[in-house]
Formats: C-alpha cells, sequence, structure tokens
C-alpha cells in the first residue's frame, strides 16, 4: 500500500479524467490515473474512442449539457493551442434530415461546426499526461472504500496493490456505479455501437461531418427511467476518424439503466445495419464493411452531466 492517503486519484482515463489530471498537473497537485489499458484488437471500448467528437456551435437539445457544449469548441482550441494537437479541427458540416431548409444552411457553411478527432486524441493523451508527470496505472480498480485511519480513501486494485490518496475522483463513466454503488439513481448507463469504417468514403467528397439534424438518442435518454424493455435507436451519422470514419451510432437501453454486459456484436450490428438503412440518407452506406465497436456510456436522464 502506498505510505498514506497522498493526492489525487483519477478513475478513469478518458477524456474528462485525462483532462483533469492534466489541470491538477499544472497546479502542482500530485496524480495518480487509474485506467486498465485497452485489450488487443477488442470489440469493446471506451467512449472516449468510439466518440463522434462533434463540436456544434448551437445547441443540439434544450438541456443544460448541449447549451454548455456549445462553446467547448473554443475551449478546446486554447487547450491545444496549450498542449499541441489533440485533435481539434475546424469541420465541414453536412446535416441530413427532414428540415431541407437547415440542410442547406449547413452547406453553405455558415453553421459553426469542429470536432475532436478521437483517434489523435487518445494517441496523444497518454504522451501529454507522462509528460506532465502524471502517474498511470494500468490496472482496473476492484474496490474503493474510506481509509479506515484517518481522511481520504483507499483502493484495491486489480494488481494485488492498494493505493491511498486524499481525493478520489470517479471519471469511469458507465463504470461508476461499479465502483461506488452510492452514485444518485440519475446516472444510467447505456451501450454504444458503431461502425469503424477504414477509409472515408470517396463518394461524399472531401472529409466533413454528415450527422443527422435531430438525434433521436437524446429523446431515448429522457425516457430511460420508463423503460420496461429494452429498447433502441440507430443515428445515422458519419465522422472522419484517423485515416478512417465512424459510421451510425446504435444506442441501447435496458430497463433502469444499469450497466450489464454488453450485447452481443453480431446482434448490435444487425441492429446497427437495419436503422441505417431504413434511414433514407443512411440506406446507401448500411453495407458498408466496417469493424464494429462497443462501449459503455453513462447518461443522466435529465441533460445536465453528474458531478460532485
Amino acid at each position: 500500500m502506498a505510505p498514506g492517503p497522498a493526492g489525487v486519484v483519477i478513475v478513469g482515463g478518458g477524456v474528462a479524467g485525462s483532462l483533469l489530471a492534466l489541470a491538477l498537473r499544472e497546479q502542482g497537485s500530485p496524480v495518480t490515473l487509474i485506467d486498465p489499458p485497452a485489450a488487443s484488437g477488442a470489440l469493446s471500448s471506451s467512449a472516449s474512442a468510439i466518440s463522434y467528437g462533434a463540436l456544434p456551435g448551437w445547441p443540439l437539445a434544450p438541456t443544460p449539457l448541449s447549451r454548455l457544449a456549445a462553446g467547448a469548441s473554443s475551449r478546446w482550441r486554447a487547450l491545444q493551442q496549450r498542449h499541441g494537437d489533440l485533435g481539434w479541427r475546424p469541420r465541414a458540416l453536412r446535416l441530413h434530415g427532414s428540415n431541407r431548409g437547415l440542410a442547406a444552411i449547413s452547406r453553405l457553411g455558415v453553421l459553426p461546426f469542429a470536432q475532436v478527432d478521437t483517434a489523435v486524441l487518445m494517441a496523444r493523451l497518454p504522451v501529454l499526461l507522462a509528460a506532465a508527470g502524471v502517474q498511470i496505472r494500468p490496472t482496473r480498480v476492484q474496490e474503493l472504500a474510506p481509509a479506515p485511519v484517518g481522511d481520504g480513501w483507499e483502493l484495491s486494485l486489480g494488481d494485488g496493490a492498494r493505493c491511498g490518496a486524499h481525493c478520489v475522483v470517479l471519471a469511469a463513466g458507465a463504470a461508476c456505479r461499479t465502483l461506488w454503488p452510492a452514485v444518485p439513481e440519475r446516472l444510467r448507463s447505456s451501450w454504444a455501437t458503431v461502425l469503424e469504417l477504414p477509409v472515408f468514403p470517396a463518394a461524399l467528397g472531401p472529409a466533413a461531418a454528415w450527422l443527422p439534424q435531430r438525434f433521436a438518442r437524446v429523446e431515448l435518454e429522457r425516457r430511460a427511467a420508463t423503460l420496461e424493455q429494452v429498447d433502441w435507436v440507430v443515428d445515422p451519422g458519419l465522422v472522419p476518424r484517423g485515416s478512417g470514419a465512424l459510421l451510425g451510432q446504435l444506442s441501447l437501453i435496458r430497463p433502469g439503466g444499469a450497466l450489464e454486459q454488453p450485447p452481443l456484436p453480431a446482434q448490435s450490428e444487425e441492429e446497427l445495419r437495419s436503422g441505417l438503412a431504413s434511414d433514407p440518407w443512411g440506406a446507401a452506406w448500411a453495407r458498408q464493411p466496417g469493424r464494429i465497436r462497443q462501449a459503455a456510456v453513462a447518461f443522466c436522464s435529465g441533460g445536465a452531466p453528474l458531478v460532485g
């Protein structure tokens, strides 16, 4: 065990956990970041790694989180100016859906839009964290409990070690409740599935973000607390990622929104492709060859982030 509680332990090395670790190190705080390494070739991933990274300059939904997110692009640009390339890119936006007027406006390029390329971001974060002096522990937390003596916390890790800290931040997304059952009930979990394409489709021209005018996922999350059976929706979008692209987004929520075993990849792929095929825009890409990727996603039904 570490010699007494010291510094901050952050559980979860996605976007939130990693950027918090960088910010704390800039203030001089000792930080340990605990995040299990991704298994090679695994179908499951972190939500950060397969995120669209979309940064619209206007609220996508009438929620507090969407209004806050409308100003995120300028903050990402400032982070990139300070730390080097993090994948932030001004990006052409192409909206598709029933509102032809809005789709036409998006083609004119007057809607403010940017994207964080998560392939670049996830490759850069470990380098930045190491350079900043963040201690990275590639393992899992098995148990989190108050320290038996004095203030702080004690963590039992998957590698058999124990770790103490003055402060523990749960940035583990959907896994937070498995670590701390007292997390408020408004935190729920879904499973997201996307298709990772090896190349951006040439037929769509220069790399751009093709997004639906409204995301059905938002409405499904609002209904999560009332679900009596498994429900899912497919949002037909496509964004660049590295040299390839991410296509479609299947969101699956179980009753209660609890984190359970991931859905079968073959079934998720069938539902994702079926959803794309039923959409006027997505039908052209429903049979596009690609690799299925899944991730557990944390969300709050009210649309506000769970912080505190």
